[in-house]
Formats: C-alpha cells, structure tokens, sequence
C-alpha cells in the first residue's frame, strides 16, 4: 500500500474526520492526499472550500517536509489570494463555501450556498492561475511523499494500534 493509499485508509479509520487522526503526521499525510486530489478536482478554491483553513495549513506543511516547496510556496500563495480578497466580516472557516462561485450542496441536497462568489473575477482568475501551476506539478509528490512518510506508514500502519 503506497503513501496515498495508507492516507485513504487512516481517513477512513478516523471516520473522516481528519481531527480524530491520533497523530500529527497521520494528520499530514491525510492533508496532503486531500490536496494532492482536490486541487486537480476543481482547483485550490474547492479544496480549500471542502476543507478548510486548518487542513490547507496541514497540506502546505507537509508539503514543505516531505520536500516539495514550490507546490507548498504555489498553495501558499492561493491561500494569500483568498486571504486577500475575502469580503469583510467573512469568516475563514464558517463562510468558505460561499466563495464558490457555483451552487454548493450538502450531502443530502440541500443547498449550502447558491451560485456566486463575492470573488472578483480578476481573483478567480488569478486562483485558477496558481491551481494550474500547481497541477503542473513542478515536485514529485508521489516518490517525495512515499520517502518521507514510508518509516511512518511501515511503524505504524493503517490497521496497526493507534500512533
């Protein structure tokens, strides 16, 4: 089971709830395979719309440890973008969807959000830049996670007591 494999099965386990992980670098490795998939899903904007302040935070971390620095500088600087541009009173965590510039629904159909974001289009531009930047991938991911991560996954895997 490669890195990203093992971060879908701890994800798993913890019920998808990356809080629950019982280690910070279990933590990590989850962040990163949310971003790793989420930024190509849809670009930085619906990663972070799904996931949060707290987890882009944990993804540019281990990002930068596992050694891929320009991916974590390009995440980086769309984090900034959206820190930037956010209308006043918006709240990072609670009012993310609302940047989407499509209807975003719940798990159950409902819709969280209707179509438009407060987002100048100049900035949605800008963000879509850096999204596709990033899907360049200017690091190797796969083979720099897969070397940080190994020891850990190896010590202590998905199906192993809790770490």
């Amino acid at each position: 089971m490669d890195w990203y494999d093992a971060a879908g099965e701890y994800y798993r386990l913890a019920g998808y709830e990356w809080e629950a992980l019982p280690a910070d670098w279990r933590r990590e490795l989850v962040a990163l395979k949310l971003i790793s998939r989420g930024v190509p899903n849809g670009g930085y904007l619906q990663f972070y719309a799904n996931n949060g302040r707290a987890v882009a935070a944990l993804a540019r971390r281990a990002l930068t440890l596992i050694g891929a620095h320009r991916m974590a500088e390009i995440a980086g600087h769309c984090q900034a973008v959206i820190d930037e541009h956010a209308p006043d009173g918006w709240d990072g965590d609670d009012d993310r969807f609302r940047l989407m510039p499509n209807e975003v629904l719940g798990r159950d159909g409902t819709v969280l959000e209707e179509a438009g974001s407060p987002l100048p289009e100049s900035v949605m531009g800008r963000l879509r830049e850096l999204s596709y930047e990033f899907m360049d991938y200017p690091d190797d991911v796969g083979d720099q996670a897969e070397a940080y991560y190994r020891p850990l996954i190896d010590r202590d895997p998905p199906a192993g007591p809790a770490g």
